[in-house]
């Protein structure tokens, strides 16, 4: 088994060439990962002993102070890792091959790497914990659909049956929202400048630049891999979130709503506000059951000092959408030994020298 790692050259677009698009998880389809991670774009490649291109690992790697590897499908709007295997009758000891093959390709001495994957066979789980990869299990949360096959009526007849499986509450807030607002598209610029808008009005930043956002979900529109709905009742715009969708699942992936400060309390005519965000997500979950997808609330917990903190619980809201939790998603993570105390220390001294002038 050989392994080789795709030159910086932007010609190289075809690394899955074989492999059919629709067969390959949204976040490591090649449109995706060139515009999410542009020059640092990475392909780590694994091939049989015939020579054969087997297996394609699409990565984002940039140097922390110049010096430090730093490796991660978490930056720029991308968040889950997939190998991708191109021969689907492999067997399962060329797949732990190829996986080694790849894993050792990553910068190991003083790199940092951090992925998201979904496992459910155990080969990369295992591989990556037979790398020094600490393993963490984060539960997902998901909406099988039915096997139902929806012909007449389809749109109504995959929304009533999205609407029994929630809750009692939440087909209250659906319908409740929808008398005073209605749901619509909305473009990729429209959107971006809807969520810069509330994080400048709650005093916060974009952790990655939103441009590289907008230009994903445009083209995520037109290859229909992607939509972005509003909800918009008589003060306009109010809620917006952006959805992306591969052949196995849609992806809750960005939503935000209109800031309006804490203090203020819906009452009345305004109640249905609170609700907004919930009746996205619902609409996509109906657009899941409609297309025989999984609803994915894609969005993942971060530990914080061992404590679990919840970013997701947007797309969750496990009180009335009673999504099924699943544990077949693994944040792996390698440091090297100098990485967080030189990260540390170059920050320390950049705030230093803010603070003295």
């Amino acid at each position: 088994m050989a392994a080789t790692r795709v030159p910086k050259s932007r010609s190289k677009r075809d690394w899955i060439a074989g492999a059919h698009p629709d067969e390959v998880s949204i976040f490591s389809q090649p449109w995706f990962v060139d515009i999410a991670y542009r020059k640092e774009h990475r392909v780590a490649k694994a091939f049989n002993k015939a020579g054969k291109l087997i297996c394609a690992f699409p990565y984002c790697q940039t140097n922390v102070l110049g010096i430090f590897p730093r490796i991660t499908s978490l930056d720029n709007w991308r968040r889950l890792s997939s190998f991708v295997f191109l021969d689907k009758h492999i067997s399962d000891e060329e797949k732990r091959g190829a996986i080694a093959d790849i894993i050792k390709q990553l910068p190991r001495s003083i790199g940092y790497c951090q992925f998201i994957l979904d496992d459910d066979s155990g080969i990369i789980r295992d591989a990556f914990i037979k790398a020094g990869f600490e393993c963490i299990k984060i539960p997902k949360y998901v909406r099988p659909p039915s096997k139902q096959n929806y012909e007449r009526d389809a749109y109504a007849q995959a929304r009533d049956k999205v609407l029994k499986t929630i809750s009692r509450d939440g087909r209250t807030r659906y319908r409740t929202a929808l008398e005073q607002a209605k749901i619509e598209d909305i473009s990729a610029s429209d959107f971006c400048k809807f969520y810069q808008s509330n994080l400048t009005s709650n005093g916060a930043q974009s952790y990655a630049p939103l441009s590289i956002a907008e230009a994903l979900i445009e083209n995520g529109v037109r290859r229909q891999k992607a939509f972005a709905l509003a909800v918009k009742d008589k003060d306009g715009v109010e809620a917006a979130a952006a959805f992306l969708f591969d052949s196995g699942a849609i992806y809750a992936w960005m939503a935000t709503r209109k800031y309006h400060p804490q203090s203020t309390k819906f009452r009345g005519d305004d109640k249905h506000k609170k609700y907004f965000i919930d009746i996205l997500v619902i609409e996509a979950m109906i657009f899941a059951e409609l297309h025989g997808l999984i609803y994915d609330a894609e969005i993942v917990p971060v530990e914080t000092d061992g404590a679990p903190r919840n970013p997701h619980k947007v797309f969750v809201n496990e009180k009335i959408l009673h999504l099924s939790k699943r544990e077949s998603r693994f944040r792996f993570e390698r440091v090297g030994w100098w990485y967080h105390g030189a990260r540390r220390f170059f920050y320390t001294a950049r705030d230093f020298c803010k603070a003295t002038g």
